[in-house]
């Protein structure tokens, strides 16, 4: 434990960072997990409801997709831009190219 006091603030905003960070973490794996449970199933309707936003009748957003999670991750500087980037687009070519393999049979 720390003693002195600029290292127990240190250690508090430390901690209030952890848990934001990892808040955003959990949100990104769940949403990851789902896409890949959808295409693991072969059910492209589900990926493409994990893959991107879900609205309802109204036009409101009631569940964030992984792009988005994605992008408040970067957003929030929890990972790189590029980082960012590179998974939305692993994402969406595994979306592609489920897609091409249950159009071709």
């Amino acid at each position: 434990m720390p003693i002195i006091k600029w290292a127990k603030k240190a250690l508090r905003v430390s901690l209030k960072k952890q848990a934001r960070n990892q808040h955003f973490k959990n949100m990104y794996k769940e949403s990851r997990k789902a896409f890949e449970a959808a295409v693991k199933n072969k059910d492209i309707e589900a990926a493409k409801t994990a893959l991107f936003n879900t609205k309802d009748k109204d036009g409101k957003t009631v569940r964030s997709g992984l792009q988005s999670n994605i992008d408040k991750l970067a957003k929030k500087n929890i990972i790189h831009k590029n980082n960012a980037n590179r998974k939305k687009s692993k994402y969406a070519n595994i979306l592609k190219q489920l897609e091409a393999s249950l159009n071709t049979k």
